[in-house]
Formats: C-alpha cells, structure tokens, sequence
C-alpha cells in the first residue's frame, strides 16, 4: 500500500559535525528523514548524483522498479539523508535506504536494509559509511526505532561513543564484517575465464549444454520478447515458480529498468527452456532471477543457462557477473568476495528486549534482520 509521506524532521548528528563540512558547503549538518515511497522517489535524481559522486554510480538506477518490488511493498520505505540542503538540488553527503515492516498497515518501528550486500543502501564515501550508518541509527531510535540493521561495502570499525546525541535513546549495538561472494570477474576470452573455474565446474558446464543440444536442438537468445501472459504461463511450468504478482514485477522490469538483460534458451520445437533476467550496468551484468522448465533434472537447465551465459557476456565485453542474493551454483567457489559492515541497534525498552528474544519465532528462518539478532557471535555494546 502507498504510504503518504511525513514532513521532514531535521536532526542534529554530533558525530558527523567535524567530518561533513570538509565534503559539503551548507548549515550545521543535520538528518532529515523521509517515509513512504512517494516521497523517497520525490529524492532519485538526487540520489544518482550522490551515487556518482561517492563512486557507487548506478547503484540508485531503476529506484521506482526496486520501491514496487512485492517484498518492498509489504514494508514502509524510509529514506536518511545526512548533511546539508533541504531543496531538491540541495547537495548532501551521505544516505541511508531502509525499509520499516509494517503489520496491518502500521509500521512497526523495526528497520532493516532490503540489499544483504549494502550495496544499495548507503551512499556515502568510503571513509565515512560507518560514520553515516551508525547516524541514521540514531536518527531513528530518537523516533521510537524498536531495532535497526544497516549494512554497507566495507569492514567494520572500531566504535566509539564520542559525539553522542544527549537525546537519543538508549541502546545496545553491534557491529560485524561478513565475506560475501560477490562475483565472477570475466576475462578476455570464454576460454580463460573457464579456467577460473574448478575443474567439476567447467566439466559440468561443458557437459550440459552440449546435451541439451545434442538432445533439444537447444539455442540461446540473447535478447527475448514475449508477451507478458507467455511470461506469467512459463514461470508457472517452471521448477519454482514464484507467485504471479512477483512474476508480473519481474516482466515490468524488462521494459522500466536501464540496461535490461532478458536472455533465454529455448529448444527446436520453440518451447522456452531457461529464462534469466538482470541488469548490465558499467562493465557489470547483475542477474535477478532465472527461470528454468520442471521435468527436466537430468538436463541440468541451470548449469546449461550459465555455459551460454557466459560465453556471451565475455564477447560482450563485460567484466564481472553478479547474482543478487547470491547463487548455490559451483561456480560461486570462483567469486570475488567483499566484506560488508553490519550495523545492528535495539532499543533498550522491554518491547525491544522483547523482540530480540523473540526473534527465532517473530521473524522467518531465513530473515535477515531475524538471523542478526540471533548470532550469538555478537558482540553487544551499550551506547
């Protein structure tokens, strides 16, 4: 459901005071908070330029795409903007895009990042990230944030409590570092980047794809069209199908989102085999979602979707392949990693004591928010 926006409240942070000034001309720097998702798209154009400006250009690209996703429309976007200049042109130096899960239409003051990577939900520099995550925590628990987790590219640092806001409410934090298999760097040729790959790996793509061939007459389509019921039918035949309003989305996309990648295999008699779709974006090709025909396991669809795959970025030039929410297939053994901060606060309160012991049964197994505050290797600190 769309959420009307609020007015903007307008922060103090003690602890950006001595490092924004040397980033961004403007009044003491403050946090301005935005709700809802008509009023966060109101901010994309800025957002691309703070992008291009921090170094994680397109990383902001396709905004109202991300904001419809079915997942996103179940929670309340909230935009943190850190620094100076409330007009739309106005520069700032750093921002935060989390998302509030709501209950029955109300939020419910628990926050969390919708990308495990980071990647897409702090903007700033480098050297300040950790310094603009932990400020977004505290704008928000001055609001009633029962709990937080913001994540970003980059290793956690040493915190210290110094600079505090006197008002911002009590809490415990933690911080961690977590390795994430990022991507495939490509090389020049399809021949040397099969090589980075294990030797299982390389036999497994070679093997598929010539069987699917052998067997299906199998041809890869490097740009499909179809129709959006063709779309809907082929996700509902495939081996997981999602739900047709996640499907619909994903057809959206291929039409809304900047540099579209919509690739296919399909078979002699012209039934579609594979489909898999994505984003390409400087050098980088992003895959969102494959969809791969049930009844076939001995084909190995995915694998077969993956040697054509390949081959056909290398030609074009691409230098990394990335899969949003990572990939169980061999392959990802040849990733580059990255390291990813996590920052974590709850509310000292007895509702966000409450929540915290409660995770293993509010929140589902496979939750990001629910698997952080259920690592025992954290270590708690109280802010």
């Amino acid at each position: 459901m769309n959420n009307p926006p609020l007015a903007i409240e307008a922060l103090r942070t003690p602890r950006l005071e001595g490092a924004i000034p040397q980033l961004v001309a403007g009044p003491t720097p403050g946090v301005h908070l935005l709700r809802g998702r008509d009023a966060v798209l109101a901010r994309a154009g800025m957002l691309q330029e703070l992008c291009r400006r921090t170094g994680q250009a397109g990383a902001m690209d396709g905004l109202e795409f991300l904001l419809s996703a079915p997942t996103a429309l179940e929670k309340i976007p909230t935009l943190v903007l850190i620094g100076a200049g409330m007009e739309p042109t106005g520069a700032f130096a750093g921002a935060v895009l989390l998302y509030e899960y709501q209950m029955a239409g109300w939020g419910t003051k628990v926050f969390a990042t919708d990308d495990v990577t980071g990647l897409r939900t702090v903007i700033a520099p480098p050297g300040l990230r950790m310094q603009v995550a932990e400020a977004a925590c505290e704008a928000l628990l001055e609001r009633g944030a029962l709990t937080t987790i913001i994540s970003f590219a980059g290793s956690a640092e040493a915190y210290s409590a110094d600079g505090r806001s006197a008002q911002v409410a009590a809490c415990r934090m933690a911080r961690r570092t977590r390795s994430v298999p990022w991507y495939l760097p490509l090389a020049e040729t399809h021949d040397a980047t099969l090589a980075t790959l294990g030797r299982h790996t390389r036999r497994n793509l070679r093997y598929y794809r010539r069987r699917v061939e052998s067997e299906m007459g199998a041809e890869f389509v490097p740009s499909v069209a179809m129709g959006r019921e063709e779309f809907l039918a082929i996700n509902r035949a495939s081996t997981n199908p999602v739900p047709d309003a996640t499907a619909k989305w994903r057809y959206d996309a291929i039409e809304r989102m900047p540099g579209v990648l919509f690739a296919g295999v399909r078979a002699r008699n012209g039934r579609w085999l594979s489909l898999i779709g994505g984003r390409r974006h400087l050098g980088v090709s992003e895959i969102d979602w494959q969809i791969n025909l049930a009844g076939l396991p001995r084909c190995s669809l995915s694998t077969m979707m993956r040697s054509y795959l390949l081959e056909h970025e290398v030609k074009l030039g691409t230098k990394r392949l990335a899969f949003s929410g990572g990939t169980p297939h061999s392959m990802r053994h040849s990733f580059a990693c990255m390291d990813v901060a996590d920052v974590i606060a709850v509310q000292e309160s007895a509702a966000a004591w409450m929540l915290r012991r409660a995770a293993r049964w509010v929140f589902p197994e496979k939750n990001f928010l629910g698997q952080a505050l259920r690592d025992p290797e954290l270590c708690w600190t109280k802010a």
